[in-house]
């Protein structure tokens, strides 16, 4: 089905956003992305938000825009809320007070010096926690006799909420970098160690046989057959973890610290600046974001061969 392509010039007169003509033309390029982003486009511009070249790149993105929609509908509802008071600016800040508050706490350098700690405490923890569970799920998935002597006792463990560590952490470690990051830790240590395991216990049994049939032994076993095949799940582990040690960043922070982007934003909260509260959140999501696409595009690279083997 052909979906009409919609082109709108716009005239910015005075800083003002004024539709002047809509041409409708049938082409069989056109996708439903383009009808879609054109509804929020007309709307955004009748309240003139986002002015400027905005327009044209939203349409050229076509589909890839549609997961734009549902953020821009609830910008434009946070702007509607505040422009017109509905709820108190002490609860909900407008969005231009907190972009503003976001710009201060660059240049103050007190957002870059935060988030530097909060990735430092990160890494840490997420390497420490991803390398022990690389192990664990390892030797569980080549050995059933250590599964059976560590597997009751790991699969008992992970039932216990994360947070619910805290509060034997802090009587433990205290309150400094080592509660932080061992807790951190934690969830990159079970994501690893399961899917690791899965992985490893996946492996197609007719993989198993082409092995005994080129006669491998252990070592070679591992690195070209069992490896390669558990690393899709082993990825997974690694996606899953850097999320787990991003949230529980947060909830350390929160908990007992001094510095960081939690700690920020627990401090603003107890002093009613729910501008910078919503700034810190906004980073937060960005970062894991980010974070998550760069898993996304080593796992790609890792597994290039895949697409090569369906391809081919």
């Amino acid at each position: 089905m052909n979906v009409p392509e919609v082109k709108i010039r716009v005239n910015y007169n005075e800083g003002k956003v004024e539709p002047l003509k809509e041409v409708i033309e049938a082409s069989p390029s056109n996708s439903l992305g383009n009808a879609a982003v054109l509804g929020w486009r007309i709307l955004l511009d009748s309240f003139n938000i986002f002015p400027g070249p905005l327009p044209g790149i939203v349409l050229r993105l076509g589909d890839k825009a549609l997961g734009l929609i549902v953020p821009l509908l609830l910008f434009l509802a946070w702007d509607l809320v505040t422009r017109y008071e509905l709820t108190p600016p002490q609860l909900l800040p407008l969005p231009k007070q907190v972009a503003v508050t976001f710009l201060d706490m660059v240049r103050s350098g007190e957002l870059l010096v935060n988030l530097k700690i909060s990735l430092l405490r990160v890494t840490a923890g997420f390497f420490a926690g991803s390398f022990t569970g690389l192990v664990l799920g390892t030797a569980m998935g080549l050995s059933k006799k250590i599964e059976s002597y560590v597997g009751p006792l790991f699969h008992s463990i992970r039932q216990v909420p994360l947070l619910g560590w805290i509060p034997l952490l802090i009587l433990w470690l205290g309150m400094g970098e080592t509660f932080k990051v061992f807790f951190i830790a934690i969830g990159a240590f079970y994501a690893m160690t399961l899917n690791t395991f899965q992985g490893i216990r996946d492996v197609p049994g007719e993989y198993l046989e082409v092995a005994r049939v080129f006669e491998y032994n252990r070592l070679q076993l591992f690195r070209k057959i069992v490896f390669p095949a558990a690393l899709p799940s082993i990825l997974t582990g690694v996606r899953i973890g850097l999320s787990l040690s991003w949230f529980l960043l947060v909830g350390a922070e929160f908990t007992g610290a001094s510095e960081g982007i939690g700690y920020s934003i627990a401090w603003a909260r107890q002093i009613f600046q729910t501008d910078v509260v919503i700034a810190g959140v906004f980073v937060i999501g960005v970062i894991g974001l980010l974070m998550d696409r760069v898993v996304t595009l080593l796992e790609g690279y890792l597994l290039r061969w895949r697409r090569k083997t369906f391809t081919a």
